[in-house]
């Protein structure tokens, strides 16, 4: 293996000089391949919706399609509306012209629900009549009353349209569930892809090709189970839809008539909105940061430019890739650039600080060139494989930005090192850069490398004491690790003061959930939905649903088919309430649903198909945590199993063919943070044997390999203790930190070892190599920790909540990884290799 080490460093010394000879046509076929990959730019996509956090494949996405595809869309747009008397006269003629303007004015509305025009359905004699609850609007307050009571006494408005103490109402609109663009080239966002050129508009030169490309912004389309090629309504339209929507809302907002607007659908518009803006922001700021830090540690113009567009364009290349295969950017990936920036520009620090060292020395740029490559371009491209291993090990993930983030941010860190090793090189040779004076005499001997030579001799003079106390720390955080929570609930990235996350909650509060479970019965059966035992099933099912309510969740409101059939019955039976109930008549059942039909309502769309052989039940709940769902979905399959399984009381017919589909928001919910955590362990074992391997393939040493493992794995430990003891959750973005510092906090352990090993084989003692090693590479190693530390910090000003406390355990993560590289790691090597002359030393 050393053999081959040194192969490589000679090869990579060659590759130097064959860049300096060649400079330009270098560059030339770097900058004709970044030109070609961001072409695709155009094509990119953004999907912030609930389904895609779950592939396409999936199951449960598969059989979300198929449940939309069939009865629309279930998430709506809610507008909430709290007054003191909903049925006086002023305020129902205020609901009334709100209900109006949104049904002529909202975009890509397919439906409108409110009391304005809620069903009312009566019986006279042997006709069924079914109307609008407002249909003859009142004149007098009394009448008003008589509509409220008829409202009140009505199941199907109760925690639907109108609170129990008839102080809360909701309007209610669905959006078209297909695009109303014809194809998949029309149902491209422009408007995105100008709003999000605008907010790029004030990058480096390094980005102005970026800006140029982003002329066309692709939407998220699906297709249906059923081979229908039409996408789903798109992202720009559903924010088009919820803005026109909080438009009209303002206007008629009171004190006396106080307005909210809720659903899942503004929720997704938030975090588009709060994403695009964040990605423009997060790559300025940290664009700036990095760029006052290079100057600060290179004071050169090339040590600022050359590093920020060597790295610029290899994130330009990795979008171009993303677009090119079709894959959205989502809300985790929306990371990806500023992740790229903050980790790419690493490697080019360390070729910059040992080239102008030796350049400074020289004044040849060639030699200097071809010893930056041999002295640490191993070490740079092991550092990028490990990064680039550690982010790979998110590809098998079950959630879908998460395997994304892995693919994408593995393949720019690759580009990112490919660009170091060849575009880097090759415009230091362009650059003008003026040799510096050496004064040897000052040579290791300002305040940083006093300050790591203490370090070393910290290190070793402790070895004992730090190598126990760290060892001790990382058990007892692994005894923490049983007292972690998780958490997934995206309505809890916005904000606590956010108008959709207040309205949200206070939904679930007046009318008992904002968020629903979508149960689909297919009896497999032609008018298998008139089978009496399957109606007997279904209401038994929908009535013990209703009585769930336990200190984590409740059932707001379970309705179905039967519902509407005890509706019916009821008007017919001169609309007396004892008959709200299920007739024991098959034939009774037809007839009555039949008369509904003929009356002109399609009501009964929302609840069966054309053939009647499915029937859907909706189960209305509170938005919470994702995880708490789990129990509830079990106490549904129970119940599901129960009463339409094998040894359930349905029909033999029923029984043979019936098929039950659990969906909805809330199932695709509980099954992305399922995904997570089984997903999440796989990755941390992936990652952790590949980059262990590596370490032992590059330090030619199993035990060296397994030995630089401990300290790679301390910041881990120490965030998850942090995360006990501050009793921060674990969701999908923390379920990242640590293989992205497992990945990433490797680069100092190579760089240390690498340089250690080094060092050691050529005949220096412990204690020398180590110092040798600190000074050497250790200023390297502050400078990139400080650039990986502010890059995650700005995470800080993010609108999202989650990204704030994802950058903070993040960036805390990394000053750990340096103490364990600068403390741990040393300590270890005083250990494992000792120094006699310091052991007799310390036994004088």
């Amino acid at each position: 293996m050393k053999k081959i080490n040194k192969f490589i460093e000679i090869k990579l010394a060659d590759l130097g000089g064959v860049i300096a000879a060649y400079p330009l046509r270098f560059i030339l076929a770097v900058l004709v391949v970044v030109v070609l990959i961001a072409s695709n730019l155009p094509k990119i996509t953004v999907d912030t919706s609930t389904e895609g956090f779950l592939h396409e494949t999936s199951q449960s996405r598969l059989d979300y399609d198929a449940f939309r595809n069939q009865f629309g869309r279930d998430e709506k747009v809610v507008v909430a509306i709290k007054t003191e008397g909903v049925f006086q006269l002023d305020t129902l003629a205020k609901i009334k012209k709100l209900h109006d303007e949104l049904a002529q004015n909202v975009p890509y509305l397919f439906d409108i629900s409110s009391i304005i025009n809620a069903r009312n359905t009566i019986g006279e004699g042997d006709s069924l009549l079914v109307d609008d609850l407002l249909s003859k609007w009142p004149t007098t307050q009394a009448e008003a009353d008589g509509i409220k009571a008829l409202a009140m006494a009505n199941p199907m408005l109760e925690n639907i349209l109108l609170s129990q103490d008839g102080q809360f109402t909701v309007i209610v609109l669905e959006s078209n569930t297909y695009s109303s663009l014809t194809n998949q080239k029309e149902a491209v966002g422009l408007d995105d892809a100008s709003q999000l050129e605008d907010e790029l508009s004030g990058f480096d030169d390094e980005f102005s090709d970026l800006n140029d490309e982003l002329s066309g912004f692709d939407e998220t389309t699906s297709q249906g189970n059923n081979g229908d090629t039409r996408p789903f309504i798109t992202d720009k339209e559903n924010t088009e839809m919820v803005n026109a929507v909080s438009d009209i809302v303002a206007k008629y907002q009171a004190d006396d008539f106080t307005l909210y607007v809720a659903g899942s659908p503004s929720v997704t518009a938030f975090l588009k909105e709060a994403m695009m803006s964040d990605m423009q922001k997060f790559v300025l700021m940290i664009l700036l940061a990095t760029a006052i830090l290079l100057a600060l540690l290179f004071r050169r113009a090339s040590g600022v430019i050359l590093p920020l567009l060597t790295v610029g364009l290899a994130v330009i290349s990795t979008m171009g890739l993303m677009a090119l295969n079709g894959t959205p950017i989502k809300v985790m990936t929306q990371v990806l650039p500023s992740f790229l920036l903050a980790v790419g520009v690493g490697a080019s620090i360390h070729v910059l600080a040992i080239f102008y060292k030796k350049f400074d020395e020289t004044g040849d740029k060639e030699a200097a060139i071809r010893y930056t490559l041999s002295h640490s371009g191993l070490a740079i491209i092991m550092t990028s494989l490990t990064t680039a291993a550690g982010m790979a090990s998110f590809i098998p993930s079950e959630v879908a930005p998460v395997a994304d983030l892995g693919l994408f941010a593995a393949a720019g860190v690759m580009i990112a090192l490919l660009f170091t090793l060849i575009l880097l090189p090759a415009l230091l040779m362009q650059f003008q850069i003026k040799q510096r004076p050496v004064d040897e005499s000052q040579e290791h001997h300002d305040f940083l490398d006093k300050f790591l030579k203490q370090v070393a001799h910290f290190s070793q003079n402790h070895a004992k004491k730090i190598v126990i106390f760290s060892i001790t720390f990382m058990v007892v955080a692994i005894g923490f690790a049983s007292k972690i929570t998780y958490s997934h609930n995206p309505l809890l990235w916005l904000p606590e003061g956010h108008e959709t996350r207040i309205a949200t909650e206070v939904i679930d509060h007046e009318l008992r959930g904002s968020i629903s479970i979508e149960l689909i019965v297919d009896t497999g059966v032609e008018n298998g939905v008139y089978d009496l035992s399957l109606l007997q099933a279904v209401e038994r099912i929908t009535t013990e649903l209703n009585t769930i309510d336990t200190e984590a969740y409740f059932v707001g409101k379970a309705v179905s088919v039967v519902d509407v059939i005890k509706e019916i019955h009821k008007a017919l039976n001169h609309n007396s309430p004892e008959f709200y109930a299920l007739p024991t008549d098959p034939d009774l059942i037809s007839q009555e649903i039949l008369l509904f039909e003929n009356s002109g309502s399609d009501d009964l769309e929302d609840f069966v198909d054309t053939p009647f052989s499915m029937a859907r039940i909706t189960v209305k709940v509170p938005w919470i945590d994702a995880f708490k769902y789990h129990d509830l979905l079990q106490q549904v399959a129970s119940l599901l199993e129960k009463e339409l399984g094998q040894d359930s009381q349905l029909s033999p017919e029923i029984k043979q063919h019936i098929k039950v589909t659990t969906t909805g928001m809330i199932p695709l919910l509980a099954e992305t943070s399922a995904a997570a955590i089984t997903s999440s362990g796989v990755s941390y074992l992936i990652a952790f044997i590949i980059i262990a391997l590596m370490l032992i393939a590059l330090l030619s040493s199993v035990k060296l390999g397994l030995l630089s493992m401990i300290p790679n794995l301390l910041p881990i430990f120490f965030v998850l203790a942090v995360m006990v003891l501050f009793q921060f959750p674990l969701d999908l973005f923390t379920m990242l930190i640590g293989v992205i510092v497992m990945g990433i906090a490797v680069d100092d352990i190579v760089h240390f070892m690498h340089n250690f090993r080094r060092y050691h084989l050529q005949g220096m003692p412990t204690r020398q190599a180590v110092e040798k090693t600190l000074t050497s590479t250790g200023r390297a190693m502050i400078m990139t920790t400080v650039v990986l530390f502010i890059g995650f910090m700005l995470y800080l000003f993010s609108s999202m909540t989650n990204l704030f406390l994802f950058g903070l355990l993040t960036a805390i993560a990394f000053v750990m990884a340096l103490l364990a590289v600068f403390l741990l790691a040393p300590a270890l090597m005083a250990l494992v290799y000792p120094d006699k002359t310091l052991q007799e030393e310390r036994s004088k």
